[in-house]
């Protein structure tokens, strides 16, 4: 198989970025098509790869074990980049901030991942945003409630989780998106996920997916001035985040992309 063969994997975080299926117009579609690129539905995922990604221990790795990853391999065969990107992947909403640890099961799942593409170029993107605002929009969720963990909500870190995520691949191309201005990433992260031409995205596009995307994300914006946290764990995970982009930033072999970095298109 050519070493041109590529993947591309959205490991989530859940609720951050919106699912690539969710900006994917007809016109988008065409342009996929002619680039010979298959992005998987939610379905697509659910039926093929799922299983095999959330599957526990190196036991089942070692002996070949784990379900054959993509039931429909041979089909796939004729597209050069493959695209995945599902919010869960890392783990469940609540792995997120309630657990000792953020996405506790987070090295297995990328292992995993890697060994369904290993004979693929890989690509991990991590899309992250403020703390306070996955709370908040955790908060917002009726399966969540702050008395769960009252007087002792954890200030996780970020560039903890990006260094699990590095070591447990380290032959991908990990990126890491700043979504603290969603508008303003989602377009580039888009791109860069399919693998096309920012300037493929013209201006009508882009106006649709910046109007769909991150529904989960801006809602918490806004919720963020009705749902009020204990102020010092808002400056607990405002100083946590700032210390996280300096230390992904500064992380061999990951690349940070924020906003700020963006040449914004205006047609």
């Amino acid at each position: 198989m050519s070493n041109a063969r590529t993947a591309a994997v959205h490991l989530g975080a859940n609720r951050i970025a919106t699912s690539l299926t969710e900006c994917i117009s007809s016109q988008l579609q065409k342009i996929l098509s002619s680039a010979s690129t298959k992005v998987f539905s939610r379905k697509e995922y659910v039926e093929n790869l799922r299983a095999a990604v959330v599957t526990a221990g190196n036991r089942g790795l070692l002996q070949n074990e784990v379900e054959p990853i993509l039931r429909e391999k041979k089909a796939l065969d004729r597209f050069e980049h493959i695209v995945i990107s599902e919010h869960a992947l890392l783990g469940s909403m609540g792995d997120m901030l309630t657990k000792k640890k953020i996405f506790p099961k987070a090295k297995q799942r990328v292992q995993n991942v890697d060994l369904a593409f290993s004979d693929r170029k890989l690509s991990l993107h991590l899309a992250i945003a403020p703390q306070a605002e996955c709370y908040i929009s955790l908060l917002a969720d009726g399966k969540f409630s702050s008395d769960s963990v009252e007087g002792a909500t954890p200030v996780h870190s970020w560039a903890n989780l990006v260094r699990r995520v590095r070591d447990a691949c380290p032959r991908a191309d990990v990126k890491i998106w700043d979504f603290e201005k969603p508008d303003e990433i989602m377009p580039s992260f888009l791109s860069s996920l399919l693998a096309i031409e920012a300037d493929l995205l013209d201006h009508r596009m882009r106006d649709e997916i910046v109007k769909n995307s991150c529904q989960h994300l801006k809602n918490a914006k806004l919720l963020g001035k009705i749902i009020q946290i204990d102020k010092d764990l808002q400056t607990r995970m405002d100083a946590q985040y700032e210390l996280d982009l300096a230390a992904i930033a500064a992380m061999p072999n990951v690349s940070l992309v924020q906003s700020s970095d963006l040449v914004l298109h205006t047609e």
